[in-house]
């Protein structure tokens, strides 16, 4: 996010471990905004309340430094001997907190996020991860004042880590927070400014020497999240990439096709719901799949809506809905709105309790191991996504409405009068 001078609000650091990272960012820079703005309230945070108090001590001894008083005029007050909470003589404060801890009585011209997560079992507890953007949500963002600067500092553990997520929320809302991004990989992935594709961020301390001899002991996945800062599926990832086969939307509408419809349930359009995950899946006559997915929050009543559109849009054959969602949620409306708009569409109970939920996903395996499966260009990013990650995403709804595909896609075309051929 930007304000009309050019001055950045919102700012994502990403930095390899032990690259100074924290030095720069949590001590020096909080030092020089109190400097630039003696008046302010500053808020930095770390994984343990230890280690943010570490970065407050530092902060504090660098204030009271003859050079730092040769460049500013801020001073602390005679009487501020705390490491994790001190004040200024002109106003400003400095409070220090664990990622999860409380913060009172203070708010934050500028707020320090400098590694959430304390290690790889943190980053990939979801419960973890879930707990970190709950506390900057309903607990750090609380505090920030009017025009307030956030930056996060970190090294990249997990594609769904607090930056992730953050991100994540940017592409999707263009009114929410506008960040901008500051990646430093250890070896260089393309020419920059101050380097050439190839070369050591810091050569003077870590060569390409022993820069490969890391990435040879830690192996790619770590070696691309940590030191590269982009975070992979692991290596034993189940759906891989090279499964990814890819038509047109042009080329399916050429086929003859019979088109299904299905949906992994999560009724409600609360922030913190499930997406309903929805699969169109258009297969040819080499029964081969194309499939069309997305995830989105809707309500029972805008679902309903959804099934006529999609429905007359694409002229399904079937459409299949979680059995127990149906039944209970969806049918009695659903039934109503057919006979008013006198237009009955043909739905199938998906059984979800037949076989656990990872089971039902590994069957789709086969289908793209033997090249049976087209994404539609364009149409599948939150699919790919979530193969990704399986089975350790933070969602699978648009994976799991995939799956249910296997349960109607190749049935028999008795009794279905709305496909588009019935080859």
């Amino acid at each position: 996010m930007r304000v009309d001078n050019g001055e950045v609000k919102r700012l994502m650091l990403f930095v390899p471990p032990r690259h100074g990272k924290s030095q720069l960012g949590s001590i020096n820079f909080p030092a020089y905004y109190l400097g630039k703005h003696p008046s302010h309230e500053v808020i930095v945070s770390s994984y343990s309340a230890d280690l943010a108090q570490d970065f407050g001590y530092k902060t504090r001894n660098l204030l009271e430094e003859a050079e730092y008083q040769t460049l500013f005029d801020t001073k602390l007050k005679a009487d501020s001997k705390s490491k994790a909470k001190w004040i200024t003589q002109g106003g400003g404060s400095y409070t220090s907190v664990g990622v999860g801890g409380a913060i009172t009585g203070r708010g934050a011209n500028l707020l320090v996020i400098d590694d959430p997560f304390k290690n790889r079992l943190e980053a990939d507890s979801k419960t973890i991860r879930d707990k970190v953007s709950s506390w900057y949500k309903s607990t750090a963002y609380t505090r920030l004042e009017k025009g307030a600067a956030v930056v996060i500092i970190l090294t990249r553990w997990h594609k769904d880590d607090l930056a992730g997520r953050l991100l994540k929320k940017m592409e999707e809302d263009e009114e929410a927070d506008q960040w901008e991004v500051v990646e430093f990989p250890a070896i260089a992935t393309k020419d920059e400014k101050h380097r050439k594709e190839g070369e050591a961020l810091w050569p003077d301390k870590y060569g390409l020497k022993d820069l490969k001899k890391i990435k040879t002991t830690l192996g790619s996945y770590e070696w691309s999240a940590l030191y590269q800062q982009k975070p992979i599926a692991s290596e034993d990832q189940e759906f891989k990439e090279e499964f990814w086969r890819y038509r047109t939307m042009d080329e399916v509408e050429a086929l003859e096709t019979r088109n299904t419809l299905t949906i992994d349930t999560a009724i409600s359009k609360k922030a913190s719901a499930d997406n309903t995950g929805f699969c169109l899946n258009f297969t040819d006559r080499d029964n081969k799949w194309n499939i069309k997915a997305w995830g989105k929050k809707i309500s029972p009543f805008e679902l309903i809506d959804t099934l006529f559109t999609l429905w007359d849009k694409y002229h399904l054959a079937v459409i299949g809905i979680e059995k127990t969602i149906y039944l209970q949620v969806v049918q009695p409306f659903l039934e109503d709105e057919m006979r008013k708009r006198n237009k009955f569409l043909t739905i199938v109970e998906l059984d979800h309790n037949q076989t656990a939920k990872e089971t039902r996903i590994r069957a789709l395996l086969p289908r793209y191991e033997s090249k049976s499966i087209y994404h539609i260009t364009g149409h599948c990013k939150d699919l790919e996504g979530e193969q990704e990650d399986f089975p350790q995403a933070s969602t699978d709804d648009v994976l799991d409405a995939e799956a249910y595909q296997i349960q109607v896609a190749e049935a028999p075309l008795a009794h279905e009068g709305n496909h588009k051929t019935s080859y």
